[in-house]
């Protein structure tokens, strides 16, 4: 029975090779996988500045607005009458 499988020196150094060569495989996956989950990060960054951007151009105009109609309200008809002229 001892004489059925006997392992080889060869044998030994061909599964650690087969070993490295997964493990090296494991390794470069995991560093793409890294550089992958960095670039979406900073992609992602990217648009929460600019959605950022936008909300803030949004209230800005949000407070502008009425008072810019307010302010020339006055002289915008649009075809009635002024209000002074309406009483």
């Amino acid at each position: 029975m001892a004489g059925e499988h006997e392992v080889s020196h060869g044998d030994i150094l061909r599964a650690i090779g087969t070993l490295e060569g997964k493990l090296d495989a494991m390794r470069n996956d995991l560093s793409q996988k890294h550089t992958d989950i960095s670039e979406a990060f900073r992609r992602l960054n990217d648009v929460e500045k600019k959605v950022a951007q936008g909300v803030i151009i949004a209230v800005a105009v949000g407070v502008i607005a009425p008072l810019l109609w307010q302010a020339i309200d006055p002289q915008l008809h649009f075809g009635n009458p002024p209000a002074e002229l309406r009483r």
